[in-house]
């Protein structure tokens, strides 16, 4: 598991302190709405925890059952979801690896991802997926979100693409770019998203209605 670049000290848990940018970028609010997909662990490199701990609420999306029932415990005023994100609602092989922030559903970056010293496939489970349009559209009953967090492990652009932007606009989006980046800004740009902050492993991305 990769040390935090930030220590939780300061109050930052994700793992080089974009939630401190988050907050910034948000005006450091009292209260919120955060959608996390690829939510992990509850508590370490989790991007929600410092919002969470100040009374934020949200929709947390682990297909992990062992990390699923981590939020369940320790989430308890959020809705916590054991299924996965894909532009079609149905099953997907999930590859279940250790360390566990390298599992992935897609199959090619869990073969790239055995690269990493020590890593390996601990199992493949077929898991139940369903649109984040679909999720929202469930669970949100009309509330606004104030940033969605995205970290798919090479299946990014594809959760991007299945939610409805003309229904759903988290004001902030954070989504990992190490894969398929320059696709996923220009997928955002479409979607009048303004690319504002980037640490060449996520960038942050504001709804161009409001920087403007």
């Amino acid at each position: 598991m990769p040390e935090p670049f930030v220590h939780e000290s300061v109050g930052s848990y994700s793992q080089y302190g974009e939630d401190l940018v988050i907050d910034v970028l948000l005006g450091c609010q009292a209260k919120g709405v955060y959608v996390d997909v690829g939510a992990n662990d509850p508590v370490t490199l989790s991007n929600t925890l410092r919002f969470s701990k100040r009374g934020w609420r949200g929709i947390n999306i682990e297909p992990d059952t062992a990390l699923w029932s981590e939020l369940e415990s320790q989430r308890r005023d959020d809705i916590n979801l054991n299924i996965g994100v894909a532009p079609e609602a149905g099953f997907l092989t999930f590859y279940k690896m250790d360390p566990p922030t390298l599992s992935t559903f897609d199959k090619g970056a869990a073969e790239d991802n055995l690269a990493h010293p020590g890593a390996r496939i601990v199992s493949e489970t077929q898991v139940v997926v369903a649109p984040l349009r679909q999720v929202l559209d469930e669970h949100l009953r009309g509330r606004p979100v104030d940033f969605l967090s995205v970290d798919a492990e090479g299946l990014d652009l594809a959760v991007l693409q299945s939610n409805d932007w003309h229904v759903h606009r988290p004001r902030l989006v954070m989504v990992e770019i190490g894969w398929r980046g320059r696709e996923i800004v220009k997928y955002l740009e479409e979607q009048r998203y303004t690319f504002v902050w980037s640490n060449a492993v996520n960038g942050i991305f504001v709804d161009t209605d409001l920087v403007q």
